[in-house]
């Protein structure tokens, strides 16, 4: 099983990995977030499910998600679970590795480019500026609980750059 990032949304942003395995892919997992010009690439004829979960509405469970990657394992030489972004960012990637070891099925996790970075780049500006910004920090704006008002911005801040992931829904 291959967790992959498609990175965020360009398709001439995946890296040649994450390309040459959703081109060779026997099925694929994708998330709500994936380009479906990205799906495009995927052999013809093969299985693309649709895992992704939608704000406001009634959505897969993580742990039904995870039961299709250990179900497509069993069914399927290469599975990718393709996600948006970079999976190990906010890609609930650490849960799904779980499950997957749980149940002795081997994976590997192919990084994607975070959206942090591509927002970087087409503003023009590094997320790191030697005198303004000597770190970045990713956080979540929304939480499980509806406690995003909890968050404690000015400290996160603290000299660096915030990049807020789900910051609306």
């Amino acid at each position: 099983v291959y967790l992959v990032g498609a990175g965020p949304g360009n398709p001439n942003l995946l890296t040649r990995k994450a390309e040459h395995l959703i081109r060779t892919a026997d099925i694929v997992l994708y998330d709500r977030l994936v380009n479906p010009f990205i799906l495009q690439l995927a052999p013809p004829g093969i299985e693309i499910v649709d895992v992704g979960k939608k704000p406001y509405s009634r959505h897969i469970q993580q742990g039904e998600i995870n039961d299709i990657i250990v179900d497509s394992a069993y069914k399927h030489q290469r599975v990718v679970r393709l996600k948006g972004g970079d999976p190990a960012i906010f890609g609930r990637v650490q849960e799904e590795v779980e499950t997957l070891k749980a149940h002795d099925i081997p994976c590997e996790i192919v990084p994607g480019i975070t959206t942090a970075s591509a927002a970087s780049a087409v503003l023009g500006i590094g997320l790191t500026s030697r005198n303004v910004s000597k770190s970045v920090t990713f956080t979540t704006g929304s939480f499980k609980d509806s406690k995003e008002e909890e968050i404690d911005i000015a400290s996160l801040i603290d000299g660096g750059t915030l990049a807020i992931y789900m910051g609306i829904k």
